[in-house]
């Protein structure tokens, strides 16, 4: 099920309903760049070269530039020459919260207790608000785009200890046992915030 993005325009809220996608822009094996529609929207409609798409179609194909509808994205069958409109890590995301929305919460939290707090979820390698794992940026595309927490620690190749930690964190949200997210110094304040926020994850598939 395909989600929305933030502020949908009129059309596009009429045929998509609540729809998040991200676009991998580029060859698949390189850069990695989240897009939701909203902006997607923004650059089709200024129509610079000519290359629009057109609102019924909104999603362009990053290989051929063919445009075709959402409704045909992760739908089993290839529409893209090169099947992008198929690929794993682009469905995976269409079903988790906007990058920009996973990478604000990471933000908050380290903002509100240290550039080292996150150690207590992803490990030693989460130091110094997360720059030895390529920056929150990248941290929060792992996590839209791993279809499972063994993807999500092998993109950041973190330690096994460490995965098994945060395995553990999952699994105790996901058994509703917020005494485990207690022991990591995370305040009763914050709690319902983290724990929304892991369920989200939990309820995509990401412990299978």
């Amino acid at each position: 099920m395909i989600r929305v993005a933030l502020s949908p325009q009129p059309i596009l809220g009429a045929v998509l309903g609540v729809v998040v996608v991200f676009v991998l822009c580029a060859t698949l094996p390189t850069t990695v760049v989240a897009i939701d529609l909203s902006r997607l929207y923004g650059h089709m409609s200024s129509k610079r070269n000519g290359d629009a798409c057109h609102p019924y179609e909104p999603f362009k194909c990053p290989g051929d530039g063919n445009c075709i509808s959402i409704q045909y994205l992760c739908d089993g069958a290839p529409d893209c020459s090169d099947g992008y409109d198929e690929d794993s890590r682009l469905c995976t995301a269409a079903k988790r919260p906007p990058v920009e929305e996973t990478g604000s919460f990471l933000k908050s939290l380290l903002a509100s207790h240290g550039p080292n707090y996150l150690e207590k979820l992803f490990g030693n390698k989460a130091r110094d608000a997360l720059k030895p794992l390529g920056g929150v940026d990248k941290v929060a595309i792992a996590l839209s785009e791993s279809q499972t927490i063994e993807d999500f620690g092998a993109a950041l190749h973190l330690m096994r200890s460490d995965l098994e930690h945060l395995r553990s964190v999952f699994m105790a949200v996901e058994n509703g046992d917020l005494g485990m997210l207690k022991s990591l110094g995370i305040k009763d304040s914050e709690l319902g915030d983290v724990k929304f926020f892991l369920e989200k994850l939990v309820n995509t598939g990401f412990l299978d």
